[in-house]
């Protein structure tokens, strides 16, 4: 429920014109822009997330590429 609450939160403030497979990925891509993130790291391969490879300067990456970049 709290997660709930604050994604509710989240995109009450963020909105995106962003054309994405999965509507429940937008409040990510939001975060992202919002935050200037480096990366967005995601596991889910069938979202589109990682074929999209970045949104603005963020690049999506999987938890492999990420360790292997950042660590």
């Amino acid at each position: 429920m709290v997660n709930n609450l604050q994604r509710a939160i989240v995109l009450e403030r963020l909105t995106i014109e962003i054309e994405v497979e999965d509507p429940n990925d937008a409040f990510l891509l939001a975060i992202a822009i919002a935050g200037d993130a480096d990366y967005l790291v995601t596991g889910d391969h069938r979202s589109g997330l990682l074929q999209r490879s970045n949104i603005g300067r963020t690049r999506i990456v999987n938890p492999a590429e990420f360790c292997a970049e950042v660590l």
